[in-house]
């Protein structure tokens, strides 16, 4: 537990959070007009991906909380008429939606366990896809429970939040996961945890030699 929260490790916790906020503070910029009910195309959730490889669900977890009171905090979309309905639907979309995404640390051991390239590869395709889709079954739940049924002109609620939230979610999703398994195949190493593995199972370029 002393390691999980080192200094070291909040002070990344802090940095990622802060970098992701950044990314999707962007993508909303320019995502807006295509999703003016809130959602954006981007890649903010690389760095809760990253950290949930690089040190555990529990930093990763941190990180995608941070950015989730960060967003409530720059503001949020809310159009219910209870306080109470208006807190679930915050809860949903911002504290609880970034904060899934660190179930892609479950793959955490798979990978620093890897024997090659193309174990490693897996355990990340598989976690990003995990967590991701968490992420999206939160959003597609607030969807369902709290938008107004004037909106549901396709299919009803159901189809309705599968559309809307998928439309940007399976992008963020493919594109993240992307740019991560590339992290993964090019600098295995940043998403190892340093003090425990960097020195004792050291990865290098090389290494495809040894694999079959």
């Amino acid at each position: 537990m002393k390691e999980t929260f080192s200094t070291r490790t909040m002070a990344e916790v802090a940095i990622f959070a802060a970098l992701g906020y950044v990314l999707d503070f962007v993508a909303g910029v320019y995502s807006k007009p295509l999703f003016v009910n809130g959602g954006s195309i981007g890649i903010a959730l690389v760095v809760v991906f990253v950290m949930a490889y690089r040190r555990g669900f529990v930093p990763a977890l941190l990180v995608g909380l941070v950015m989730g009171l960060l967003d409530v905090a720059d503001g949020f979309y809310s159009i219910t008429d209870t306080w109470y309905k208006a807190f679930s639907q915050v809860a949903l979309d911002y504290w609880l939606a970034y904060p899934l995404a660190a179930a892609a640390g479950l793959f955490k051991k798979s990978f620093d366990r890897a024997p090659d390239t193309k174990h490693r590869v897996l355990a990340v395709v598989l976690g990003c896809l995990l967590g991701g889709f968490l992420k999206f079954g939160s959003h597609y739940l607030s969807g369902i429970l709290f938008w107004p049924s004037d909106l549901w002109n396709v299919g009803g609620p159901y189809i309705f939040s599968l559309l809307y939230n998928g439309a940007y979610m399976l992008p963020c999703i493919l594109l993240s996961g992307a740019v991560v398994v590339f992290v993964a195949v090019k600098y295995p190493n940043f998403l190892l945890e340093p003090e425990k593995f960097t020195l004792r199972h050291p990865i290098h370029k090389g290494d495809s030699n040894n694999e079959k």
